[in-house]
Parts: structure tokens; C-alpha cells; sequence
């Protein structure tokens, strides 16, 4: 006789992820400017103007997969400029009208400040991941030196600066800094734009710049630690990173990095084919008789093929017959091909590094590691096999309703796979 069996996937589980990106917004503070003394008092001397991102990029959905096995100082992923946050812009029009040796009511600085940890990163609430900021100036320092005869603050109308913890004065455009550096637990950034002088005194020698200065920012979440998977990434604090708007006043932009968008998930597997039909073969004729201890036939290979998102350590099967007569062995029950009757005295036998793996839909199978890490998407694109077995066992005359029995047979079980 010929057997056939039969296997069903029941379960797969998969982790999705996906990311979109949010229309950014920002806020603008700004304010006219005019003389308050001198011969131009009550003239207005320009306007300025601060826009701040509101863009929050820590509150996208998105989903990462990331196991233990993936090494700390990974990058998951990465902000590049212009991605995370809009820029800093601060910006300043003359009206044209000069002063002479006058004060004026008007002066615009930005500034922003992060906090973090000695370490060289911004904390977040699963302790295996952290950020870190770097922060870019745009601009070149504006000045009119020629005026003064040399180096002189009345001569400078866009001044720029930055602590990390060292303070430096004027970095040159596209100068990139480390916002979350290793030894310091925090950093700033400034921009300032002010009245200058575009010729000696006497007369209407100084003048509001007409003029626009930048910080652009990139950002990269990095693997630190052993991921807790404690719910989705935030940051212990709205002023973790934040900044500051003076122009005519003085604004504080808390929490841009509030959000809870972001999870990572653990790597899982999922069964890359769900139905199997694993052939058997023939049973000797000759055994059918066979009355002792029992008779068994050769191992034939049951290979389950995995998917995984990553490293899994532990994958269990859980096997289920789904006949209408159970095999008190529990062995795989076999029945008739043409009516489903049971067929006495012949099973089918599942093992698992030849060792008998019970199919009661309770005993669970552990087939140890599968899956290794390829990325932090959520695609299973790691492959796998469990390497299970399955032969026949006759225990009694292989019979249908008391009748010897000849001729093809079947059998069918459910799997189910978890893992951890």
C-alpha cells in the first residue's frame, strides 16, 4: 500500500512595518524694527524674522526589526538634512533707511540646545536604543570688516557659534557639528543677526542687514544596548532637544523630539510554504500481518521551510491530527483514500532528530535557532529549514472496519509555529 500525509500550516505570524513621511510645519516669529535714537529715531530700520520646524519625526509611524544578535553601534536608521526637521532659518530686510551711532529695538538670535548622556546620545525609553543629533551651519559669518579697519563686533552682522562643550566662535558654512558628543551631556547652537556699520562715523553709518542664516540638521537612531521591546521609542523629555526664538522677544519650541511613532519589533518567522504533501510510499503487503513488537519503515525527510525577519533563538512546532479517530500512539491516524475510514494497526510516525515527536496538539518542539539578520524591515527574508521526519509504524494487522486492508492510504495534521 501507498501512504500520502498531508500537512497544514495554521499559523504564520509576521511582523509588519511601514513609515510615511508628515507634511512639515513650522512656526515664524517676527517683528519690525526701528531707530530708537539719533537722527533717524522713530525711522524704521527693517524687520526680522525666525522660523522654527514643528516637523516631530520621532511621531511617523514606522517599524523596525531588530534582535539581541545585531551588534550595539548599528544604525537602524537614519534622518539625512532636511529629512528629520526643516531648517532653522533666521532671516533679516533693511529698509535702507541708516542710523548714526543710533540704538535700534530690534535684534534676532537663534538657538538651539540638546541633552544627553556622557555616553554621546539622546536616552530613550527602550534602553538598547538612543539617538544621536549632528547639526549643520548653512551660512558664512557676515561682516563688513573693510569698514572698521580690521576685526570689530561693529562690523559683524551675522555671527554664529556653538558649544560641544569647547565654545567656538564664526564656524565656517557646511562646518558640521556633534550635537551629542561622546563626554559631554550637552550642546548648543546659535545664529545672531544685529546692526552694522557700513561706514566710519559720522553720519548714517549703520545699517540692518539685509541677510539669511541657516542650521540644518541629521539625525540616526542607534542600536546601544539589549532591546527591551517596551513599547514604542520616546524621549524621557521635551527638552531633550528644543529651541529658542529672540526677536522682539523670546520664544522656547519644546519637544522637538516628542512622538511615540517609532516601535522595533522582534525578529519572527513565519512557514515560507503552509500546505506540504510529503509521499510516503509503499508499505510492504507482507507485513500486514504482523502481530509483536512493532514494525517500522524507513525515515522519510519532512522539511518545513522557514522565513524569518531576522535571528529567532527559539522556533516551536506544535502538531495536531486532524482525523476523526485519534491515534492513542500519538502517531498521525491513517484512513482510506475513497471513503475516509480509519485504518487499523499502520500510523504514521513524526520525529524530530530522530526522536518521536508527539502529535497531540499540546507536546511542543523546540528546533532551536533560525534566521539570521539581514536588515531591520520587516520583510522575512531570511531562510531557514526545520528538519523534521516521518515513517510508518505498524503496531497490529493492518485492517478497515476488522477486514484486511490493501491499497492507498492518508493522513492529515495541522502545525503551528510560535517562537521567541
Amino acid at each position: 500500500m501507498r501512504g500520502l500525509v498531508k500537512a497544514v500550516a495554521c499559523a504564520g505570524v509576521a511582523v509588519a512595518a511601514g513609515g510615511i513621511t508628515p507634511l512639515a510645519e513650522a512656526t515664524t516669529y517676527s517683528a519690525d524694527g526701528f531707530w530708537s535714537n539719533g537722527p533717524s529715531v522713530g525711522q524704521p530700520a527693517g524687520s526680522c524674522s525666525i522660523t522654527i520646524p514643528d516637523d516631530r519625526p520621532l511621531a511617523v509611524p514606522q517599524t523596525f526589526v531588530v534582535g539581541s544578535d545585531v551588534p550595539d553601534g548599528t544604525e537602524i536608521f537614519s534622518w539625512g538634512y532636511g529629512e528629520a526637521f526643516s531648517d532653522i532659518v533666521m532671516s533679516c530686510v533693511s529698509s535702507g533707511i541708516g542710523g548714526a551711532n543710533g540704538d535700534i529695538d530690534i535684534y534676532a538670535t537663534s538657538n538651539v540646545y540638546v541633552s544627553g548622556d556622557s555616553r554621546g546620545y539622546i536616552l530613550l525609553s527602550d534602553s538598547g536604543f538612543a539617538l544621536k543629533l549632528w547639526g549643520r551651519f548653512n551660512t558664512d559669518p557676515g561682516t563688513n570688516y573693510s569698514v572698521c579697519g580690521g576685526v570689530s563686533t561693529n562690523c559683524q552682522y551675522y555671527t554664529t557659534s556653538y558649544a560641544n562643550p569647547s565654545f567656538v566662535n564664526d564656524p565656517a558654512a557646511n562646518t558640521e557639528i556633534d550635537l551629542t558628543q561622546t563626554g559631554a551631556s550637552s550642546a548648543s547652537m546659535s545664529q545672531t543677526m544685529r546692526k552694522y556699520w557700513i561706514s566710519a562715523p559720522p553720519g548714517l553709518n549703520q545699517l540692518l542687514p539685509t541677510y539669511t542664516g541657516s542650521f540644518s540638521f541629521r539625525m540616526a537612531l542607534i542600536k546601544v544596548g539589549t532591546p527591551q521591546y517596551n513599547g514604542p521609542l520616546h524621549t524621557s523629555s521635551t527638552a531633550s532637544f528644543y529651541a529658542r526664538a529672540t526677536v522682539k522677544g523670546t520664544y522656547n519650541v519644546y519637544g522637538l523630539l516628542d512622538g511615540s511613532g517609532i516601535t522595533i519589533a522582534p525578529p519572527a518567522c513565519q512557514l515560507r510554504t503552509t500546505d506540504y504533501t510529503i509521499p510516503m510510499g509503499r508499505w510492504a503487503a507482507d507485513a500486514i500481518a504482523y502481530i509483536g513488537t512493532p514494525a517500522y519503515g524507513p525515515q522519510v525527510p519532512v522539511n518545513l521551510s522557514l522565513e524569518c525577519s531576522g535571528a529567532v533563538d527559539h522556533v516551536r512546532f506544535r502538531f495536531e491530527d486532524t482525523g476523526t479517530s485519534l491515534s492513542g500512539n500519538n502517531n498521525i491516524s491513517l484512513y482510506d483514500t475513497a471513503g475516509g475510514n480509519k485504518i487499523d494497526g499502520l500510523e504514521i510516525e513524526l520525529l524530530y532528530n530522530g526522536t518521536k515527536v508527539n502529535v497531540d496538539n499540546t507536546t511542543v518542539t523546540d528546533t532551536g535557532s533560525h534566521g539570521s539578520f539581514v536588515s531591520v524591515s520587516a520583510a522575512f527574508d531570511s531562510v531557514s529549514t526545520a528538519a523534521f521526519q516521518a515513517r510508518y509504524v505498524q503496531s497490529a494487522p493492518v485492517t478497515q472496519t476488522g477486514t484486511n486492508y490493501t491499497g492507498p492510504v492518508t493522513g492529515k495534521v495541522n502545525m503551528y509555529v510560535t517562537y521567541d
